[in-house]
C-alpha cells in the first residue's frame, strides 16, 4: 500500500470514528470543477475537430477580436474549462493539507488509482490551459496539426478525469453507497452534460451566425441525449440504494430521501440538472426556433438550461458525498471491525 493510500485510509477511519464527513467542501468543489473542466475541454475539442476547425500557425489571426464568433466561442469554453481544472487541482491540493502528501500523490510507489488520477488531472489542466492560450495568443510556431493532436489527447484525458472520482469512491469499501457501479457512470455522464452546458451558456455571448447556431443546436441535442441516460443511471443508482438490505445502504437511502442529502439530490440534481433542462432543450429542438441574434428566445432558454445543468452537477456530487458519509460507525466500517477482531484474536 502506498504512502498516499495509507494516509487517505487513516483520514477516512479517523473522521468516521468522530462522526464527521469523510470529505469536506474542498473535495466536493474538486469533484464539481473537475467534472466541468473535463466535460468542457472534451466538448470544445470535439467542436473544433469536427465543426469549427480553427486555423493556427502563421495563417491564424493575431487578434482574438478578429476571429469568427464560433472560434471565439470555442476559445471561451477552453478558458473556462482550463480555469476549472486548475481550481479543481488547487482544491484537491489544499484538502490534502501538506506538501509531502501532495508530492506523494504523484510519486509514491506502487502505482495506484489515486496516482493515475492525480497525473490525469494535472495533465488535463495543463493541456486545457495550453489549448486556451494558443487561441488567445498569436503563436505562429504552433500549427493546426499540433493543436488537433493536443485536442485528441485532451479528450482521452477528460474521459479518465471524469471517471476517476467515481472509481476512487468505489475503492472505499467502508461506504456501501459508493460501491455502486452507477456512481462513476453518473459522474461521467454529468461531466459530459456539463461540457454541453458550457457550450450553450457561452453561445449567448456571441453573435449567432450559422456556425454558432450549429454548435448550440448540436450541443443541445447531445445534452438532451446525455440527460436521458443520466436520468436512467440515476434511477438505477437510487434503486441500488433503496433496494438493498445492507444497513449502510439503508442509511444512505434515508439521507437521499429525507435527510441532509435530499435537497441537493431532488432539487439540485433531479429538478435543476435533469427535469427542467431536458424539457427546455426538447421544446427548443422540436420547435427549431433558433433565430439570428444571440438574444433570441432559444439562445436565452438554452443558456439558462446550461446554467441549471451546472447547478445539477454540483447537486449530484454534494448528494453522493453527503449521503455516503453521515452514518454511524458500525454501519460504515464492517471491514475495520473484522480487522480489529483478527488483531484481538492474534494477541490472545
Amino acid at each position: 500500500m502506498s504512502y498516499t493510500t495509507q494516509t487517505f485510509c487513516v483520514i477516512l477511519r479517523e473522521t468516521s470514528r468522530r462522526g464527521r464527513a469523510v470529505f469536506g467542501e474542498l473535495v466536493i468543489a474538486y469533484l464539481f470543477l473537475a467534472g466541468v473542466g473535463a466535460g468542457g475541454t472534451a466538448a470544445a475539442s470535439l467542436a473544433d475537430l469536427f465543426v469549427v476547425r480553427d486555423p493556427f500557425g502563421e495563417g491564424a489571426k493575431p487578434d482574438v477580436a478578429e476571429k469568427a464568433p464560433a472560434e471565439r466561442l470555442i476559445a471561451l469554453v477552453f478558458v473556462v474549462s482550463g480555469g476549472a481544472m486548475v481550481l479543481g487541482a488547487a482544491c484537491l491540493a489544499l484538502d490534502l493539507g501538506r506538501l509531502d502528501r501532495v508530492i506523494a500523490l504523484f510519486l509514491s510507489p506502487p502505482t495506484t488509482l489515486m496516482n493515475l488520477g492525480a497525473w490525469a488531472v494535472t495533465l488535463l489542466a495543463g493541456t486545457a490551459t495550453a489549448l486556451a492560450l494558443v487561441r488567445v495568443m498569436y503563436v505562429p510556431a504552433v500549427g493546426r496539426g499540433v493543436v488537433a493532436a493536443l485536442e485528441v489527447v485532451a479528450i482521452a484525458l477528460a474521459i479518465v478525469v471524469a471517471a476517476y472520482a467515481g472509481l476512487l469512491l468505489r475503492t472505499l469499501t467502508g461506504v456501501r453507497l459508493w460501491s455502486s457501479v452507477w456512481v462513476p457512470v453518473l459522474f461521467v455522464l454529468s461531466a459530459a452534460s456539463c461540457g454541453c452546458a458550457l457550450m450553450l451558456a457561452a453561445a449567448l455571448f456571441f453573435r449567432s451566425d450559422r456556425t454558432v447556431a450549429l454548435l448550440a443546436s448540436r450541443a443541445a441535442r447531445a445534452d438532451a441525449v446525455v440527460i436521458v441516460f443520466e436520468a436512467v443511471a440515476g434511477a438505477f443508482f437510487l434503486a441500488f440504494v433503496l433496494g438493498g438490505d445492507h444497513p449502510g445502504a439503508q442509511a444512505s437511502g434515508a439521507s437521499l430521501m429525507e435527510g441532509s442529502a435530499a435537497l441537493p439530490w431532488w432539487v439540485g440534481f433531479v429538478a435543476c440538472g435533469i427535469s427542467v433542462p431536458l424539457i427546455v432543450e426538447a421544446v427548443c429542438l422540436v420547435r427549431d426556433r433558433w433565430q439570428t441574434g444571440a438574444r433570441s428566445f432559444p439562445a436565452i432558454a438554452l443558456a439558462l438550461s446550461g446554467v441549471l445543468v451546472l447547478v445539477g452537477a454540483m447537486g449530484l456530487r454534494t448528494a453522493v458525498v453527503d449521503a455516503g458519509v453521515h452514518r454511524d460507525l458500525e454501519l460504515q466500517e464492517p471491514q475495520a471491525a473484522l480487522e480489529r477482531e483478527d488483531v484481538n484474536t492474534w494477541l490472545n
